[in-house]
């Protein structure tokens, strides 16, 4: 059969063909790259674990032979000790001129300003260690003048509405009831007393006895008594002046029941603030008059 000659049920050639008319050879097979050209060695399966029993099989061990001796080393000749290092030159001080001293700054104005107030510093410091010495004294004395003289007290009953003299001064005094103040634990069976006492001096020699009343309390018929808490005033603590009238105020707490016949009574202070500080503790060597109580009725 020739090459134009086919089977009937052969697949018709569409290949290329050359001048002839017959189909070119298949190309050659591709030869693989090199890391496929390699063969592969095959090696079986083995148990990993648990390990095989290896019963009479045996590492062969080397032997250790005697080690050869060294080789000698050659003789290493001894050197000489290094020579010493040089002595270092010490440096020889240069004289340094003195440097010529300034004289020092003028000073400042600022200088008496501060002298100023550091005295103006020190003065106010006196005058108020004088003052607390001075309040401090002044109480010690009307202590002093209560408990020497404790003994010599006269009491004189003030009628209603009239004043009493003592000192060359004249006091008044009213008692009445008053709302009790905001924050009052008290009950209804207490009462708020309202304690007012009206000073004035009647000439000068009287004019330093500064001092506030004491023993301020409330008395009823049966001899029992109440404490009156005295306010200071507006008073001056040196010299009142002759005719001026100076008032002070007070409250108290009494019993409902005894409330409408309480009286005051206070004994004035015979204290002076012009008396030196040296002289307020001297005992008296000539007799004194006894203290007045006055007593006030309603």
């Amino acid at each position: 059969m020739s090459t134009e000659e086919r089977d009937w049920f052969a697949p018709r050639n569409t290949g290329p063909r050359d001048g002839a008319g017959r189909t070119p050879p298949p190309p050659p097979a591709a030869t693989p790259p090199p890391w496929q050209a390699r063969s592969r060695t095959p090696y079986p399966d083995q148990q990993v674990w648990p390990p095989l029993s290896r019963e009479g099989v045996t590492q062969p061990i080397p032997a250790v032979r005697d080690a050869a001796p060294p080789l000698p080393r050659p003789a290493v000749p001894p050197t000489a000790p290094p020579p010493p290092p040089p002595p270092v030159p010490v440096p020889v001080p240069v004289p340094v001129p003195e440097a010529v001293q300034e004289p020092p700054p003028p000073a400042r104005e600022a200088a008496p300003r501060r002298r100023g107030r550091a005295a103006l510093v020190a003065a106010g410091a006196v005058v108020s260690v004088f003052a607390a010495v001075t309040a401090h004294t002044v109480d010690g004395y009307l202590f002093y003048e209560q408990v020497s003289t404790q003994q010599d007290t006269r009491e004189v009953v003030v009628p209603a509405g009239q004043v009493g003299k003592v000192h060359d001064i004249e006091w008044k005094a009213t008692v009445s009831r008053t709302k009790a103040p905001a924050g009052s634990r008290h009950g209804a069976d207490v009462a708020w007393m309202k304690i007012e006492i009206i000073q004035e001096v009647l000439s000068d020699g009287s004019a330093t006895m500064t001092g506030m009343p004491d023993d301020l309390r409330l008395h009823d018929r049966a001899g029992r008594s109440w404490a009156v808490e005295l306010g200071a005033g507006d008073r001056p603590s040196d010299r009142l002046e002759v005719g001026q009238e100076y008032a002070l105020a007070g409250l108290a707490v009494v019993p409902v029941a005894v409330a409408d016949q309480v009286e005051l009574a206070f004994t004035p202070s015979a204290y002076r603030s012009d008396t030196p500080t040296k002289d307020l503790f001297k005992r008296p060597t000539t007799p004194q008059p006894p203290r007045t109580t006055l007593r006030f009725r309603r």
